[in-house]
């Protein structure tokens, strides 16, 4: 389930992106059509998606958490192996968005730069990196014990 919601914000991040390089017209920012038809709207709501889903599939985690670190893991170990869990989840969801994105063009043939999706990734990677490693860090600070019997 994970996948397909990573997926739908994916695609709404890269059409976002894609809306942002092609949009002409400058934007005013006390303008209510920049709510209406702003790129950085969709950005915003799509990148806000893809935090939440990783803040939320971190704390769901939290027991496994404390059990690595009670059988002593360290601190780095459990935020790098939250990270590459997520990195790989949104990944895959990445990829099914640019599946998508040949069935369901997020523009004008033509005017589509492979640098659309670059930058989506790179960025969606930062995002969920940077995001995964705080909260996971901060969850590696909680006493294990009590962080397993939560978990339960």
């Amino acid at each position: 389930m994970h996948v397909v919601f990573s997926t739908f914000f994916a695609y709404g991040f890269l059409f976002g992106f894609f809306s942002l390089r092609t949009e002409k017209r400058p934007t005013d920012i006390s303008s209510i059509d920049l709510f209406l038809n702003s790129p950085y709207l969709l950005l915003s709501l799509c990148g806000l998606a893809l935090i939440f889903m990783s803040i939320v599939r971190i704390m769901t985690r939290s027991g496994d958490n404390g059990i690595m670190m009670a059988v002593g893991g360290n601190r780095q170990g459990v935020v790098l192996l939250q990270t590459v869990e997520l990195w790989i989840i949104h990944g895959i969801g990445f990829l099914f968005s640019l599946i998508l994105s040949v069935f369901i063009p997020i523009g004008k043939s033509e005017l589509v730069s492979p640098m659309d999706y670059l930058v989506s990734l790179v960025s969606e990677a930062i995002l969920i990196g940077g995001v995964s490693a705080l909260i996971a860090y901060l969850y590696t600070l909680v006493d294990p014990y009590r962080s397993i019997r939560r978990g339960k």
